[in-house]
């Protein structure tokens, strides 16, 4: 074992899903600190990002099941962290393997499902109509919580929670022309998504606002050329990018994908769904996950159905039958990772705003969102 150079073995643990490694930390001293090493951990994670590997599709009913991508072999459930009071437990969003939930009394968590630790947030004031957000700050390696709480119909109150400085503070409110959300933030492209209306607009205009977890601040994302009018507009992520999901009536979904995050010339229509394709209406269809080939799509139908759609016959494929399934869930895409809660919860000081003035310097001009 000692005559295996350690990038060779390093080369071969990044490729292993997270239940293997930590049964592998057992093997010996040294293969218990590569693995928890923060740069391993950060190889692993890129590996499964780039080689489209290690996912878990996760339902949500009145409890979590998992089961592996793309396999799906049987559902299992998962044990969360916070009481669960009658069962109501909410995934307020997933990155980078981490999930924040949230019960029905509000505690809310940071959980890596895989690893099995987790940290409960600081309480925070919270009213009637709450959305939230969940994502990465690339820049200072920290996670942050959004949470959005609406005071009526003109008033709202935005605050963010950093798991680096373990507290929420307020950060600037939704801009007063715009409708107040009315799902959790979509992560993708460094920032969070919401569909929301122009107040002042007539006919009502549906625009995507993008918060960037770096700056803090808010921006318009630019749209694709729709062909047809019409259309209930959500978001959604797949394989990393930003997806518009324009659902005509129940008579058909068009998927559009943002290859190019913040260009408006790099959407594209990857697929449609006609009604006649499905059981039942066509409500509701969520993105999930591409297949390890990237030829086909799984799709989440009305919160009882999953299907996978294939790009190259450009139709439905096989209907999604799982031991262990139940009958009606919520999805969610989780990403299999060995990301640490422990981060270094350092004093920030002004080197941050000069960070910020560095990344909001480099978006440019015309995808700010004018206030």
């Amino acid at each position: 074992m000692a005559s295996i150079p350690l990038d060779l073995i390093t080369d071969i643990l990044i490729r292993l899903p997270v239940k293997q490694l930590l049964c592998f930390r057992c093997v010996s001293q040294l293969w218990r600190s590569l693995i928890d090493d923060p740069d391993f951990i950060q190889l692993h994670l890129r590996h499964s990002i780039d080689s489209n590997t290690n996912q878990t599709l996760i339902l949500k009913n009145s409890h979590l099941h998992a089961a592996h991508l793309p396999s799906l072999a049987a559902f299992s459930k998962l044990d969360y962290p916070l009481m669960s009071y009658n069962h109501r437990i909410q995934i307020l969003g997933s990155c980078n393997g981490l999930l924040c939930i949230r019960n029905i009394v509000e505690d809310m968590a940071i959980w890596n499902p895989f690893t099995r630790k987790h940290q409960v947030l600081p309480s925070v004031s919270s009213c009637n109509v709450d959305f939230y957000g969940f994502g990465h700050d690339r820049l200072t390696d920290d996670y942050k919580v959004v949470k959005i709480n609406q005071f009526g119909k003109t008033g709202s109150e935005v605050k963010v929670f950093s798991l680096k400085r373990n507290r929420w503070r307020k950060i600037q409110d939704i801009p007063c022309q715009f409708s107040f959300p009315e799902a959790n933030g979509v992560f993708a492209g460094g920032a969070l998504h919401w569909v929301l209306t122009r107040k002042v607009q007539r006919p009502v205009e549906n625009v995507i606002v993008a918060l960037d977890l770096v700056a803090e601040n808010y921006r318009e994302v630019p749209q694709p050329e729709y062909k047809d009018k019409g259309f209930h507009l959500d978001v959604g992520v797949l394989g990393g990018c930003l997806c518009a999901v324009a659902n005509y009536g129940c008579r058909r979904v068009d998927l559009w994908m943002m290859k190019d995050y913040g260009v408006k010339d790099s959407w594209s229509k990857l697929f449609s769904v006609a009604s006649e394709e499905v059981t039942g209406s066509l409500r509701f269809v969520k993105p999930l996950a591409f297949s390890r080939s990237g030829n086909q799509v799984l799709m989440e139908h009305d919160y009882v159905n999953l299907f996978w759609h294939d790009l190259n016959k450009k139709e439905k494929a096989d209907r999604v039958r799982v031991p262990g399934m139940p009958l009606s869930y919520e999805t969610e895409i989780c990403l299999q990772s060995l990301v640490s809660l422990n981060v270094n919860r350092k004093q920030h000081n002004e080197e941050d705003g000069t960070d910020i003035k560095k990344m909001d310097e480099f978006l440019s001009e015309g995808f700010k969102l004018v206030l």
